[in-house]
């Protein structure tokens, strides 16, 4: 065990023995120690004793919460509602309003309680978040779900359903529900989220193109917007253990009012591409109205290298994840950033066309290989071109106020009455 190691086994060692106190002997001193050194045991022992867990980088979990507030306008709305299915500790707590809402679950029972001494403001449940039956209620769900554990839950304990576990029959004829943790915890975080809410996830990089996670593509296809897909480098979690490379996505929950619009990719010039809308049969894929270009970014410098060694070279404490931060708070990014077609070499019909897969494109790759940050956008309705769905109002996919406004109209008082009639 190397030096890093030892200090992390150390703290959370001191960590457990605070966690046994009686809680009125905890001192605030007790509480400080907690937040800056409890990490449980991710990366430390076995991943099956772990259970994957590999606790959120403080600053990969604030950028995450500005990039949420940039979405929601520069400021969250009063009593907005969080939930953190996999919380840990609850570093993304850290960073919510102070009038939220906030819901966090959380397996492993020390990691619960010190969630509870740190964050009093939280409704910390220990248990199994799959037994959690919150649907559609969520302004925001948002984590750092464990990998490559699987889930087994009894089936009949299940609140519902759900596609991406898959129901035996064990010796004793009880039915359980098996499948991979990354992926059933996307399906929740959908099932939890209101529609017109948010989700933000650090996940695998696996998700964007493995064909195990097929599946829970389709399902965010079909239920979410997709907002942004960013690559972080594979020293991001080394402090806690693991080199695994890993994709920060954020979706938006489709509202029912919003409807699909088919379109088809069209090769210009050998180069470049054009986006027409079509019928179902002859489209490559569909997007649901309101879709802007999605956001990519490969992120090249995390701010310290695998040894932990600091790699600040301006010395202001920022990252290229603080930098990239400014394109959620404002559209000029995006809409200066050229969108580039869905790339070639892969099916069209999969999970590509909805960008999940980062993968630089060409003429990005210079900044990477200059270890600088990369942005592009990956095109959907188009090139800001006029969309018309079924009659409606003509819009353009640069219109970053399209999908709000889709969002208002369904949560205006008449539209139940629309919906009705």
């Amino acid at each position: 065990m190397g030096k890093a190691s030892r200090a992390r086994w150390d703290g959370n060692v001191r960590s457990m023995a605070i966690v046994a106190k009686d809680p009125a002997d905890v001192t605030a001193e007790d509480i400080a120690f907690l937040r800056a050194n409890y990490t449980s045991t991710g990366g430390l022992l076995p991943n099956a004793y772990a259970g994957g867990a590999f606790y959120t980088p403080t600053h990969v979990a604030r950028v995450i919460m500005e990039a949420l507030r940039g979405l929601s306008g520069g400021s969250f709305p009063p009593a907005s509602r969080f939930l953190e299915p996999s919380a840990g500790s609850g570093v993304f707590i850290e960073h919510l309003p102070v009038d939220a809402e906030i819901t966090a679950l959380e397996l492993d029972e020390t990691s619960a309680k010190v969630m509870s001494l740190i964050y009093p403001q939280a409704d910390v449940i220990q248990g199994d978040a799959f037994l959690h039956g919150r649907r559609d209620y969520y302004d925001y769900v948002i984590g750092n779900p464990p990998y490559g554990v699987s889930i087994d839950v009894a089936a009949t304990d299940l609140p519902d359903a759900f596609d991406t576990l898959r129901i035996t029959k064990g010796k004793d004829g009880t039915s359980r529900a098996k499948g991979k943790s990354e992926l059933a915890f996307i399906e929740l975080a959908i099932k939890a989220t209101k529609p017109g809410g948010y989700i933000a996830f650090v996940l695998p990089k696996g998700i964007g193109y493995g064909t195990q996670s097929a599946k829970i593509r389709e399902i965010m296809r079909e239920t979410c917007w997709h907002i942004a897909s960013i690559e972080l480098p594979a020293e991001t979690f080394a402090l806690t253990g693991t080199t695994i490379k890993t994709d920060i996505h954020i979706l938006r929950k489709v509202t029912p009012n919003a409807r699909m619009v088919f379109v088809k990719y069209v090769e210009v010039a050998g180069a470049y591409h054009r986006v027409e809308q079509t019928d179902e049969a002859q489209a490559d894929t569909f997007w649901h109205e309101g879709q802007p270009p999605v956001l990519h970014a490969q992120i090249n410098d995390i701010g310290y290298d695998k040894d932990g060694r600091y790699t600040d070279k301006w010395g202001d404490g920022l990252t290229q994840l603080d930098e990239l931060v400014e394109a959620f708070e404002n559209d000029l990014m995006r809409e200066n950033t050229d969108p580039v077609a869905p790339f070639d070499g892969v099916e069209r019909t999969g999970g590509l066309t909805h960008a999940f897969n980062v993968k630089i494109p060409p003429y990005e790759a210079w900044r990477e290989k200059a270890g600088q940050m990369a942005y592009w956008n990956v095109l959907t309705l188009g090139r800001g071109e006029e969309i018309a769905v079924r009659g409606g109002t003509a819009e353009s996919s640069f219109d970053f106020t399209w999908q709000d406004r889709i969002v208002d109209a369904y949560y205006a008082p008449s539209y139940e009455e629309r919906a009705a009639a």
